[in-house]
């Protein structure tokens, strides 16, 4: 009898040391979930706030681009008759023309997500396809703008000229680099700012809808919380 009641005390304690062994890697494996979503959560909010500084900075381009078009009708319908326009309104065509101080645009926060064993995490597929595609229309337009725009327009800058009209006739002298820069940009217009504008939209929609980021990090992750705590609490009744 003895025997027998040792035998079931050694049983039950064997029991618990292994529903201990189950729990302990229940909760772990639970707790890994957790900080991986957790971590995809923290990724996807870095790539989102990058669509949006990069969604000002096509904005910025297409300002600063308007400007430019407008200096560039201004001064070639000068024909290098600059006493027809006003010193200070030639100043201001001429500051527009002269800049070319421009930062490029920034896709680190994708590219480490995208590299990274985090992406495989995100269980929406399509997803992962938008954000793709998204990333890749935006860098197809901002290399169209910088290497077709920037860089004519950067060639035909005179560093060398400081006086105002020394300038102008300088710009004039590559006539036809005017034009192409003026027509460029209402291309660009039409077609680069519209496509990346839109495609960003689009994808910040999907962002929203789907990538639950919008979860304050500082907060409980309710499902979790409530597993374990159910989980204590049937334990502690027994």
């Amino acid at each position: 009898m003895k025997n027998k009641k040792n035998w079931s005390g050694f049983f039950a304690n064997m029991l618990g040391v292994i529903l201990g062994i189950m729990l302990t890697f229940g909760v772990n494996a639970l707790w890994q979930k957790h900080e991986e979503k957790k971590k995809v959560r923290e990724m996807l909010i870095l790539v989102r706030n990058e669509l949006e500084n990069n969604k000002k900075w096509f904005k910025y381009q297409e300002e600063t681009l308007k400007k430019d078009s407008e200096a560039c009708k201004k001064i070639l319908e000068a024909n290098k008759k600059w006493s027809a326009i006003p010193e200070d309104s030639l100043a201001v065509y001429v500051r527009q023309f002269a800049n070319v101080s421009i930062q490029q645009m920034t896709t680190s926060a994708w590219q480490i997500f995208q590299n990274s064993e985090m992406i495989q995490k995100i269980p929406n597929k399509e997803l992962i396809i938008r954000l793709t595609d998204c990333y890749f229309v935006v860098q197809a337009s901002h290399d169209f703008i910088m290497k077709n725009y920037w860089d004519k327009k950067y060639g035909i800058i005179p560093f060398e000229q400081t006086e105002l009209y020394g300038f102008l006739d300088a710009i004039m002298s590559n006539k036809e680099a005017v034009h192409f820069l003026q027509s460029m940009s209402k291309n660009i217009f039409a077609n680069a700012f519209p496509a990346a504008d839109a495609v960003i939209d689009y994808t910040l929609s999907l962002l929203d809808k789907y990538g639950d980021f919008r979860y304050d990090m500082g907060e409980k992750d309710e499902e979790f919380e409530s597993f374990i705590q159910a989980r204590m609490d049937s334990l502690s009744q027994k």
